[in-house]
């Protein structure tokens, strides 16, 4: 291990992992070796927005950066002299079987690893090191398949049959996607009631003009139904973005702390309503830079926070527009709202997601003969009600609701 030499601008090291769990179990290894000059900066998707701004500030130590692919090609992280590449990451994918979002890890075609090599020697001459043979590097696919062809194809689906594309599975895609993934895609938007026999119904009609996923925008015209359309608004844009409320590495325990204020312990969806109420309400109270500080203090990312009103606000034009009345509600002069209402209006893009427990597995049986268990940061986790609706199933280490 040597020192960082005078003069020189690129030192630090890039290490890419898969994943997570990878990311934190190296950096304790590391850590531990104490090694001299050197700090160990993790750097994932889940880490807040203050963790992840650490990479982009150089100090007087030679640094080690363990990523995931977001350091691929979304940011570039200054200083890198040398890429430790370990050949893996996790690939999106659509089960056509089990209808979930899998996220496998898989080994990188030739042209991730060629912009993982491409990370280093940017100011000066650069090393990269890669933990497979040339063989292995040889056997590999040149490019990472496309999106198109690993992804729910129902909002492609739904807004070419709304522009009059034709058929589908005869479109001159320039990447074909598998006629399978089409047939899943119709089935869904039948399953939503917003095809029949391959034409649009009034269902679907409302569906293309809602700018979200099919599912989130079958729940609100569910909701304008059955006059919840403003808390079903809420639960929709918060399931549109990126979870804002952040849980550092380093302070677990004081973030779950100031959460479980909000946690409702029959319903995750109950939990984001209860959330926004609060966030609403202290947004009044506090001056701009006040409410900024708040969200800091308390692990919520402002920036999200910001991003979930927004879109908040475009749904609310975009039901109007649809003579959908976002206004209507079940909560009247601050009381509670009737959270069976608004569960009946969020099944109906969910029909597929219901689980049912089963003693035997100890856990959910669910449609196509699924099985997976309530993720660790439900509120449902311990209770283990007898069933659940879950917004979102997705496979890691297991498949988890």
């Amino acid at each position: 291990w040597t020192e960082i030499p005078p003069g020189s601008d690129a030192t630090d090291i890039l290490c890419f992992f898969s994943g997570e769990r990878e990311i934190r179990d190296a950096a304790d290894a590391l850590t531990a070796l104490k090694l001299p000059g050197t700090e160990v900066l993790p750097l994932y998707a889940r880490l807040s927005a203050a963790e992840q701004h650490r990479v982009f500030r150089r100090s007087g130590q030679r640094r080690i950066i363990l990523a995931t692919n977001v350091a691929e090609t979304s940011l570039t992280v200054p200083g890198i002299g040398f890429v430790v590449d370990t050949g893996t990451a996790r690939i999106s994918r659509y089960s056509q079987r089990t209808k979930v979002q899998r996220l496998p890890i898989e080994p990188i075609s030739k042209a991730s690893a060629a912009q993982r090599t491409g990370r280093c020697g940017r100011v000066a001459e650069g090393i990269c090191i890669r933990l497979y043979s040339t063989e292995d590097f040889e056997a590999r696919p040149d490019f990472t398949e496309p999106e198109v062809q690993r992804t729910s194809l129902a909002s492609v689906i739904l807004q070419m049959t709304a522009l009059g594309l034709g058929d589908v599975a005869k479109f001159p895609f320039v990447d074909a996607p598998d006629p399978r993934q089409v047939a899943d895609g119709v089935r869904l938007l039948e399953e939503l009631g917003a095809l029949s026999g391959r034409r649009l119904t009034d269902v679907g009609r409302t569906l293309a003009r809602l700018p979200v996923d099919p599912r989130l925008g079958r729940m609100l015209i569910e909701a304008g139904k059955r006059g919840c359309t403003r808390e079903v608004l809420v639960i929709v844009a918060a399931l549109s973005i990126q979870d804002p409320r952040e849980r550092p590495v380093d302070k677990e325990a004081q973030a779950d702390q100031q959460h479980a204020r909000f946690r409702a312990k029959d319903s995750d969806f109950a939990t984001l309503h209860n959330l926004w109420r609060y966030l609403k309400d202290q947004q009044k109270a506090l001056s701009h830079s006040a409410f900024r500080r708040l969200c800091r203090a308390e692990y919520l990312h402002y920036l999200r926070v910001r991003e979930w009103q927004d879109l908040h606000q475009q749904l609310r034009q975009a039901c109007k527009s649809q003579r959908i009345d976002p206004d209507v509600g079940t909560a009247a002069h601050g009381q509670e709202p009737d959270w069976d209402t608004v569960h009946q209006a969020l099944l109906a893009g969910l029909l597929s997601h219901v689980g049912v427990r089963d003693e035997l597995k100890r856990d959910y049986a669910g449609a196509r003969g699924a099985h997976f268990a309530i993720s660790p940061g439900s509120a449902l986790f311990r209770s283990r009600p007898d069933f659940v609706v879950a917004a979102e199933l997705v496979e890691t280490s297991r498949l988890w609701a």
